[in-house]
């Protein structure tokens, strides 16, 4: 009997869960996020100097270009994840979304919440996104939204007679360039203390749970159980 159950758990048998476009948006959002940090950073307070390598090189503006091409791509990105959440499989769109009126779905939420508080170490097995991640996701592609608003409003102003400068100068209706600026600094910080969180997070769950939550985002497929 003993051997036919070892059997069993060997044989896990796996979900595709996460599609393709679900991983490269994934991949896409993470590599932009760490460039767009550095480049960023940089611009706002620039911590190489032309004289350090060669005088006639301009930093700043590779900088910039930089952080404005790859603002493209994160924007290209981010409207490819949400819309996703209307063609996507069961647990990319909105449906894997969490209802607060059913006891089920309370019950697995406060579930993870007492794991990732410590208070519980077998939080139940979930193929999608937990309630409590899927929370945190919709505040993070919140900033998201926020950050490339912001971020093609401040762009714009480079030249006040161009279409981009006309659908989000508005944002200059709401608060001054300076606040928009100061803004847009203190979200990357917020996005960058969700990314250190979200890989501790991944790592250590996978690690003691055997979800498949790394390998899940590379190759889309997760045990139907973890154990």
């Amino acid at each position: 009997m003993k051997n036919n159950d070892n059997i069993k758990c060997a044989a896990k048998r796996y979900i595709y869960v996460w599609e393709a476009p679900v991983r490269i948006s994934h991949w896409l959002n993470f590599l932009c996020i760490i460039t767009l940090s550095i480049t960023g950073y940089y611009i706002h307070n620039p911590f190489i100097h032309a004289s350090d390598i060669i005088e006639t090189t301009y930093i700043m503006g590779m900088m910039r270009y930089l952080h404005y091409l790859v603002g493209v791509i994160f924007a290209f990105s981010v409207m490819l994840r949400l819309f996703w959440l209307f063609v996507g499989n069961k647990y990319a769109s909105w449906h894997s979304f969490s209802n607060p009126f059913k006891k089920e779905d309370r019950k697995t939420f406060f579930a993870y919440l007492k794991y990732y508080t410590f208070l519980d170490k077998n939080p139940p097995h979930t193929l999608g996104h937990n309630p409590v991640a899927l929370v945190a996701y919709i505040v993070l592609f919140n900033l998201f939204i926020l950050q490339i608003i912001t971020g093609f409003a401040l762009w714009a102003q480079a030249d006040p007679n161009s279409t981009l400068y006309a659908l989000t100068s508005w944002v200059f209706s709401i608060a001054s360039n300076q606040w928009v600026r100061f803004f847009h600094y203190l979200v990357m910080f917020l996005i960058a203390g969700f990314v250190i969180n979200h890989l501790y997070s991944a790592i250590i769950f996978d690690f003691k749970t055997q979800s498949g939550e790394i390998s899940s985002i590379f190759s889309g497929w997760k045990p139907e159980r973890n154990h």
